[in-house]
């Protein structure tokens, strides 16, 4: 199965919690299982959750979606 294609946020610390979201919600509109969404929130949980930076953030969703350059 292709993984779904993510294009990225503002690069800002901001942007994380809008991040992680959105890629949750990517996963599910493309109806990725739900065990998988729920290792793709813990894995970001056990990293540091809100401490992540963005760029640990995209690091971990790469595993779960194809990350597609995008705005600066």
């Amino acid at each position: 199965m292709d993984r779904p294609k993510f294009a990225p946020l503002p690069h800002d610390q901001d942007a994380l919690s809008a991040f992680i979201g959105h890629v949750s919600v990517l996963l599910v509109a493309q109806n990725v299982d739900a065990i998988t969404v729920t290792m793709f929130l813990r894995e970001i949980v056990d990293a540091g959750g809100q401490t992540l930076s963005l760029e640990q953030a995209k690091h971990i969703a790469s595993s779960y979606v194809e990350m597609v350059p995008g705005n600066p």
